[in-house]
């Protein structure tokens, strides 16, 4: 990652946390000048996606956790890469394994062993790019219109070829967590999702523990509807665990260093 990807994965995930953050305070967190702040984020300021009003930097009406999905990529990797590594393990060879187009899932990318000798089938452009280098893995693209802010395939002719494609599991993420009911904000995303869940047999969710507590457009789902939820990051909200234990949601929490 770049020096200007590396200052916007530090703005969206400010944004993201606080709403909004002051630019000269962010220039000296970043050690750069107001001016290059300005140019960084000069794309989504024209774009209406991020407000820029008397020196302070706000999500906009517009404002999609998905519309950052590059960016979102390299936020809090290490807990992302994680529950990929631990969730992979779950898979038996002679499978078909639907994976969504989240960026937590896209990291498992970095375990190809586990998916050698099954079928995956995902709208992720990413993802099926680096599949497709490996032999023993099978791939079966939803294609369908590509959306370049989210980095997948979407739209009417994705939901169509999911539909018909039954899968024995599911690996999915979403962009936010509050209580046990999972978001997505982009629709077209949340209807791939929808029928990408009624489509499989076992359904896994994975989570960095920074997306618990917020909300977001559209309730995609409950945890109770998961075989098994992985959770990772540095810290694991208590009250939080106490819910999950409460409601009887299989889960396994594994703490990382970001």
């Amino acid at each position: 990652m770049d020096l200007k990807e590396n200052r916007l994965s530090i703005i969206i995930s400010d944004i993201i946390k606080n709403g909004q953050i002051d630019i000269k305070s962010l220039s000296k967190k970043l050690k750069v000048s107001t001016m290059t702040i300005y140019r960084d984020v000069e794309e989504f300021t024209k774009s209406g996606v991020i407000k820029k009003e008397k020196g302070i930097l706000s999500s906009s009406q517009t404002f999609t956790l998905e519309y950052f999905h590059d960016v979102r990529a390299n936020l809090n990797l290490a807990p992302k890469i994680k529950t990929a590594e631990e969730a992979g393990k779950i898979i038996k060879p002679n499978s078909f394994v639907a994976i969504d187009d989240s960026t937590t899932c896209l990291q498992f990318a970095n375990f190809p062993k586990y998916f050698e000798n099954t079928t995956v089938v995902t709208n992720n452009i990413k993802l099926i790019n680096i599949f497709s280098k490996n032999p023993k893995i099978k791939i079966i693209s939803l294609g369908g219109r590509y959306n370049r802010p989210t980095g997948s395939f979407l739209g009417l002719s994705t939901e169509n070829t999911a539909s018909q494609i039954p899968c024995h599991y599911l690996f999915m993420s979403s962009s936010s967590l509050d209580g046990t009911k999972l978001y997505t904000h982009d629709e077209d995303v949340f209807r791939t999702k929808a029928i990408q869940m009624i489509n499989s047999e076992k359904k896994y969710f994975l989570c960095d523990s920074s997306k618990i507590g917020k909300k977001a457009m559209n309730v995609q789902a409950d945890l109770s509807n998961f075989e098994k939820c992985f959770f990772a990051g540095n810290f694991f909200d208590k009250g939080f665990e106490s819910l999950l234990k409460k409601k009887k949601i299989n889960f396994a929490y594994f703490k990382t260093k970001n």
